[in-house]
């Protein structure tokens, strides 16, 4: 069962859904309700009594999406592609509605403290860090919820929650199961290997003008020129519009009684440190070292040592050019033993050994600043310049979304810009979705929506950075496949290199099976191999890299053995040879949390997933046709 699971790719896939699962819970916080029993025969999904809005489902379908934007930043070109998303919301929601189902049907309780004390948690409820009943009922009503639909709703995905950790919860780990992860992970291989360059072949392959055309019109799709747009713009910067403003002491007042928390100054200390650092606690040798170490260190500060002394010279953190000052810091902002520590300690004074995952530390409290409240004097400075800030935004943003609206009015940028001498308007080169271009550098999702917009149609006002951005789509080019008299040169290259790869892999294939091994055809091309040192399984293989099908087959093979075919890696092709393995001795007496937790995590998942196929199996399932092509039915 775990095997399927350490294939780094799969892993990759299973994290991703396992995020899009646990949103996909919290879905009708913000965006609405899913409904139960409809009257209405247009929905999207049935499971059993529960009937799944069209709605419910575009709006789980549009928060996933977001969220793995957010997953992947600017590597958005990895996403998983719209029908994988499709296929697993509509599991999800489906997996939902079964275990809702079987939670009421176990009497699953669920208490009014539990739903408020989750109620007031929701971020989107908060006002200063505070729960905001105003604010809660506004966000209400502005997605036509009442409170009380809303709380239902998060009753039932509470009574989920704590039947998923049920199931969970019922699998234990065997002694047996971690001693074989660990010896999973800790085995290592030295291996031979000899590796080829196409380059080599190169001179060997024969061109036909019919097999370069064959191969074109076979990979053309390889030669295809994305679309291109060019962009009309215009820039908004705040720095450009002058604007002053003067506050009133009425207008300070007003703010400091109605944003009382704001002033509320929490307790902190200021502390430095000295850290010695362990990597791998399982590292006894490490362990003991660093201790030895932070001992002597400790020694000599109660001997009278200047602390930020040893620091500068002992300190194994960023901070030791400081003599180990961190600064001021609130609860909440340090790791927890190493807080607990610094808040306990008076001022001045040298705390003992302090053990965190980062390793072993000794603390030292220079300064101890109690909670408070500020007085309105005491503020008065820093709302001056808060409200002067807002202003000027309230300001920037009322401008920009006049010159806005006279744009709509004109109809575009271009029509504005006829009878406004006075707007700057930009213009970019030609670009694809795969280029850099000012102002869009690191700004997929813009790019994504303007090669959307219809060619002269306006874009909304787009903050990027501290700036605001109107763009209009001046021109478009289609995607198109050029002519192959045009790229001849590039298709020649690249089938040259294609088969010089393949002549190179025909010819390791022939030498495999003149000789038995990799000194023999060492021997009989006379060209040395090369000798790896001992490397693990999650390792990069030194000297060819990561590929986990040659990974896989060097730990399946036994030692001394040639493996049974070549490999083609970054375009070089290598004959392996298994020279030695060596499996680790079992620190029995270690519990090893992190294999412990893994193996936790694969099997509570599996037990989920199990649990809910025999629900599946029992249960009245309709999926709309529109949707059906998306589960594989």
């Amino acid at each position: 069962m775990l095997k399927q699971f350490r294939n780094q790719k799969r892993l990759l896939s299973v994290f991703l859904w396992l995020v899009i699962a646990a949103f996909i819970g919290t879905i009708f916080l913000v965006w609405g309700v899913g409904s139960r029993n409809q009257s209405s025969s247009n929905y999207a999904l049935r499971v059993n009594e529960y009937k799944v809005s069209y709605e419910e489902y575009q709006n789980s379908y549009q928060n996933t999406v977001d969220t793995l934007r957010q997953l992947f930043g600017n590597q958005s070109e990895q996403m998983p592609s719209n029908e994988e998303i499709q296929k697993q919301v509509i599991t999800e929601l489906k997996n939902k509605y079964l275990l809702l189902g079987q939670a009421n049907k176990l009497n699953i309780p669920v208490s009014d403290t539990e739903v408020m004390n989750e109620l007031t948690n929701i971020s989107s409820f908060l006002q200063n860090g505070q729960f905001s009943p105003e604010r809660y009922t506004n966000i209400l009503r502005a997605n036509g919820l009442t409170p009380a639909a809303f709380e239902q709703s998060l009753k039932e995905d509470i009574k989920i929650s704590k039947l998923r950790n049920m199931i969970r919860n019922s699998t234990r780990v065997t002694p047996s199961e971690i001693k074989k992860e660990y010896t999973y992970r800790n085995t290592e291989a030295k291996i031979r290997y000899i590796s080829f360059s196409p380059s080599s072949f190169k001179d060997s392959v024969n061109i036909k003008d019919e097999d370069l055309r064959a191969y074109f019109v076979e990979n053309k799709e390889n030669y295809r020129i994305p679309e291109e747009i060019k962009l009309k713009y215009i820039e908004f910067d705040p720095r450009d519009f002058d604007f002053k403003t003067n506050i009133t002491q009425q207008e300070m007042e007003s703010y400091y009684f109605q944003n009382k928390s704001e002033f509320s100054q929490p307790e902190k200390v200021r502390a430095s440190h000295i850290l010695i650092r362990v990597k791998n606690f399982d590292n006894e040798t490490e362990v003991k070292n660093a201790r030895n170490k932070i001992e002597n260190i400790l020694a000599q500060l109660k001997k009278g040592k200047d602390f930020s002394e040893m620091a500068k010279k002992y300190s194994e953190d960023a901070s030791a050019q400081n003599g180990g000052d961190l600064g001021y810091f609130k609860k909440g902002e340090m790791i927890k033993e190493f807080e607990n520590t610094a808040f306990s300690l008076e001022t001045g004074k040298i705390s003992g050994i302090v053990k965190t995952p980062f390793g072993f530390h000794i603390i030292k409290v220079t300064d101890h600043q109690k909670a408070k409240e500020l007085t309105f004097q005491e503020a008065k400075d820093s709302i001056a310049e808060k409200l002067k800030e807002r202003n000027k935004e309230q300001y920037f943003n009322d401008r920009v979304f006049n010159i806005y609206s006279k744009i709509l009015k004109a109809s575009n940028i271009s029509a504005y810009q006829s009878k406004n001498d006075n707007i700057t308007v930009h213009t970019t080169k030609y670009f694809n979705t795969y280029e850099n271009v000012f102002p869009l550098e690191g700004k997929p999702d813009v790019k994504r929506q303007l090669f959307n917009l219809p060619e002269t149609e306006v874009s909304n006002v787009i903050d990027i950075g501290d700036k605001k951005y109107i763009f209009e789509v001046a021109d478009r080019k289609d995607s198109y496949v050029p002519e192959f008299s045009k790229i001849e040169e590039k298709v020649r290259q690249d089938y040259i290199q294609e088969q010089s790869i393949q002549k190179a892999r025909n010819y390791a294939e022939k030498l495999l099976k003149e000789n038995k091994n990799i000194e023999s055809i060492s021997d009989s091309v006379n060209k040395n191999y090369t000798t790896t040192p001992f490397f693990k399984r999650a390792e990069s293989i030194p000297g060819i890299g990561i590929n986990s099908k040659l990974t896989d087959d060097i730990f399946a093979s036994e030692k001394g053995s040639t493996l049974d075919k070549p490999y083609t890696i970054n375009s070089r092709v290598y004959l392996v040879e298994l020279a030695d393995i060596k499996t680790p001795d079992f620190p029995a007496e270690k519990d090893h949390p992190d294999i412990r937790n893994f193996i936790a995590n694969i099997k509570s998942e599996a037990a989920l997933n199990s649990y809910i196929s025999k629900l599946e199996s029992n249960a009245e399932i309709w999926v709309a046709p529109s949707l059906r092509d998306y589960i594989g039915n």
